[in-house]
């Protein structure tokens, strides 16, 4: 043991001056105790009374684990006890004990900073951005998870935890916690990912009702690989509506209809829900038809509604897009004009200034900029109709001023331009419903369908030829696949107690005989086998659970018990044809007021108990999208994640990213309930073209199928 050296006193600030004095520790170290010895001046009134002479000792024979906390010291020929954390000096002496030491590291108070069990006050972040002030404290795996949170939510690179200069942010806030590597901070994703899904899967499993599904194909740009987006929706047992993302499958190529069902099949039993399936929304090409076949084949029939023929839903909001394009198509030539002004105008910076410049001149003063549209996207045309028709006279001068612009529509181009736009707008407001980032519940279509279809019919016979033959290019479409998807809206909508059947029967009478001999009754003919279908259904569990019953006092039922159960059932079955049935006491009831405040779900919750059948039907009915809309969003996230700089991800982590951040989603919004995609925000931001692919892009390619964009306004 040597002494090393003096100290200067603690007002001496000119450190530079200062010789730097070191001692060996007892196993060989060599430590700085210039701090030290300026705490031990000021704890012990020593300040500016003197030079310090401070010895460390070594206390390698001493067996008390206390010693773990503390530095020995000898200070002007006195020992003392150091603590590690606050520097407090205490008796060292052998004859000292340990016991006081002991009790100080139990109320240190750096300690407990150290080691986390110190709360303090501190910040938290709630989802939408807000600070409250909670008690805190350091947890390096808590710390850890907030990370790998923060990577998926905010889609930052795995490799940030890498970068040099975000390790030293992260050990300026706190120099305990070691930043993860990237592989580490990978395992902690699929960790949450695992958290979550099992989440998810506790709800379905505890669900009584059924599960509607939508999915999607989305080719990756910048990894040419497919993925379908899978997501789920059905009514919780609180009568709430929900929706959560299942997969973002790699689906290798080629993506033929044995392949894309296989997938989508695995899907529905990994999660279980195989017999919970009430339909499938998918986009109209002829692949999607036949993956409704494959998906048939692999499925049990009898757990599905209907042995399964309802099963198959077609987009109405695909169905939209192509009755619109072949309207659009028949005044293709002025529109043409159209586009080409606004790419003209449009193509350089001199350009568009010259052409503001030009607005301005005459007293123009509108502030929307002229938007280019995509031809396989209706919507894109509409609103670039909508805004260039207004700059009619700006585009006129132009032509005065500008030799070279040869793209001027006709006066009758810009008339009949103005006319169609009027006309789309009611496709329009309904495009709006399909594409609403909270999809409604499925009673609202069938109204703006038929609505849809009496406009059409008007068309068809308006005095404008142009207009005739666009509205019977319409109603050719619109035919091809009406029959197919009334079936489901109508009787969404008699399930609504504010429209019945009344509303069939409204829209039956406007569209003549042929509507009102095949629609009507066959929308009754399968109503009436559903409710049939389900009463026996809940008949048969009720029996079941009735048999499975063992009494306290016997070990199985008694037969007279048994035979009473049969009696009871066979009386319930011949009832259903003697008196009025459930559906008919519930048709036979005034309709609702209508309002807009009306919560569907919530009268149907409440009337539970008076029409079990029918309630049971509307809450899988009820929960049925009409359009894929929920599985194409989560393809905007999916370009974000498979960036230029992140192509080279593995499809495991890019639909473990994809998913975790769907069901965190509404988890960090408050919602504990639903964990998915039910809550879309963030997921209809803008994604270059690039990224928008045409469905099924191995498949033989149809009229149906030509390259489809999303059909999402920006």
């Amino acid at each position: 043991m040597s002494t090393e050296g003096v100290q200067p006193t603690p007002q001496d600030n000119d450190n530079s001056a200062n010789p730097v004095l070191s001692a060996p520790t007892g196993n060989g170290t060599v430590t700085n105790p210039t701090s030290q010895a300026a705490t031990t001046n000021e704890q012990n009134g020593n300040a500016g009374n003197g030079n310090v002479v401070e010895e460390i000792l070594d206390v390698g024979k001493l067996k008390s684990v206390v010693w773990l906390h503390y530095t020995k010291v000898r200070i002007n020929g006195i020992v003392k006890a150091k603590c590690n954390y606050c520097k407090k000096q205490l008796g060292g002496e052998s004859n000292n004990g340990t016991t006081h030491l002991k009790n100080h590291t139990k109320i240190c108070v750096q300690k407990k900073i150290r080691d986390g069990s110190q709360k303090i006050l501190g910040p938290h972040y709630l989802a939408k951005g807000n600070q409250d002030l909670v008690a805190t404290s350091f947890n390096s795996d808590f710390s850890k998870r907030e990370l790998a949170i923060a990577i998926t939510m905010h889609e930052y690179p795995l490799s940030m935890v890498d970068h040099l200069y975000f390790k030293r942010f992260v050990c300026s806030l706190q120099p305990l916690f070691t930043v993860p590597s990237r592989n580490t901070i990978k395992k902690e994703v699929f960790k949450i990912y695992d958290i979550e899904r099992a989440k998810i899967q506790s709800l379905f499993d505890i669900n009584r009702g059924r599960i509607a599904i939508t999915t999607d194909l989305w080719t990756a740009t910048n990894q040419k690989k497919g993925y379908m987006a899978v997501t789920a929706h059905y009514i919780d047992n609180s009568w709430v509506l929900r929706s959560h993302m299942l997969r973002f499958a790699y689906v290798p190529a080629p993506h033929t209809a044995e392949r894309l069902g296989t997938v989508l099949v695995n899907c529905l039993l990994d999660w279980n829900v195989d017999s919970k399936v009430s339909t499938i929304t998918l986009d109209n090409c002829s692949t999607n038809d036949s993956m409704i076949r494959v998906i048939q084949s692999k499925l049990v029939l009898p757990d599905l509604i209907s042995d399964g023929a309802l099963i198959h839903m077609r987009c109405a909001a695909h169905i939209l897009n192509l009755i619109v394009k072949d309207g659009l198509d028949v005044v293709k030539e002025g529109i043409d004009n159209i586009r080409s002004s606004v790419v003209y105008w449009s193509a350089t910076p001199k350009r568009l200034e010259f052409f503001l410049e030009t607005a301005k001149q005459l007293k123009f003063t509108s502030e929307k900029r002229l938007v280019m549209d995509c031809p396989t996207r209706w919507n894109s045309t509409f609103k670039m109709l909508s805004v260039a028709i207004p700059y009619k006279e700006v585009f006129t001068r132009l032509k005065q001023r500008d030799a070279q612009y040869n793209f001027l529509p006709s006066n009758e181009q810009w008339q009949f331009a103005a006319l169609v736009c009027e006309k789309l707008k009611v496709f329009s407001s309904i495009s709006d419903l399909f594409s609403g980032s909270k999809y409604p519940t499925t009673n609202l279509f069938f109204p703006r369908i038929c609505e849809l279809k009496l406009k059409i019919h008007e068309w068809c016979v308006d005095t404008n030829e142009v207009i005739q033959k666009m509205g019977y290019s319409m109603l050719e479409k619109f035919s091809k696949y009406w029959d197919e998807i009334h079936k489901v809206l109508a009787i969404a909508v008699i399930l609504d107690p504010r429209y019945k059947l009344e509303i069939v029967e409204y829209y039956a009478e406007k569209f003549g005989v042929e509507f009102d001999g095949y629609c009507l009754e066959s929308v009754k003919d399968i109503l009436s086998d559903l409710v049939l279908e389900y009463q026996s259904k809940m008949n048969e569990e009720r029996n079941l659970n009735v048999s499975g019953y063992v009494g306290v006092e016997s070990s199985a039922p008694s037969t007279t018990d048994l035979d009473f159960d049969r009696f009871v059932s066979q009386r319930k079955r011949a009832r259903v044809t003697s008196v009025h049935t459930e559906l008919d006491s519930y048709l036979n009831e005034e309709i609702l007021p209508r309002s807009a405040e009306f919560d569907i779900l919530m009268w149907w919750k409440h009337n539970g108990p008076k029409y079990p059948t029918l309630q049971a039907i509307a809450r899988d009915v009820l929960a049925v999208p009409v359009t894929s809309v929920a599985s194409e969003c989560a393809f905007s996230s999916g370009g974000r994640v498979l960036d230029p700089h992140r192509s080279r991800l593995h499809h495991a982590t890019v639909e473990t990213l994809v998913c975790t951040r769907s069901w965190l989603q509404a988890e960090l919004a408050g919602d504990d309930a639903a964990t998915g995609a039910g809550v879309l925000e963030g997921c209809f931001s803008p994604t270059s073209e690039a990224n928008l692919v045409q469905l099924q892009p191995d498949a033989e390619t149809t009229e149906e199928q030509a390259p489809r964009f999303k059909l999402l306004e920006d």
